[in-house]
């Protein structure tokens, strides 16, 4: 069988709260007085991505399909006004 203390605390009269708080501690006073700007892990430099090929096609659509439902917006209040203000103006269909 395995010993049942064999995870117990080499040093039982150091509590394992406060040596968890020393370690913070540690680390906090370690990584304040590192020089600004220069990160404790040294990670490669991130590229911004580049834009797709398509977008600028995409963004043509977009305002193309938002000013063709703006044209069509204001002809049909255009023709709605019109047809309730001067009735008979515009020809019957049908």
């Amino acid at each position: 069988m395995t010993n049942p203390h064999a995870h117990a605390n080499p040093n039982p009269s150091v509590d394992p709260g406060r040596r968890l708080a020393e370690a913070l501690h540690a680390q906090a006073v370690s990584s304040a007085s590192a020089p600004a700007g220069h990160p404790l892990a040294h990670t490669a430099p991130r590229r911004s991505p580049e834009p797709r090929a398509d977008a600028a096609l995409r963004r043509q659509i977009m305002w193309a399909l938002v000013i063709a439902l703006l044209a069509g917006l204001v002809l049909g209040a255009g023709i709605g006004l019109v047809s309730l203000l001067f009735p008979g103006v515009l020809p019957t269909v049908g």
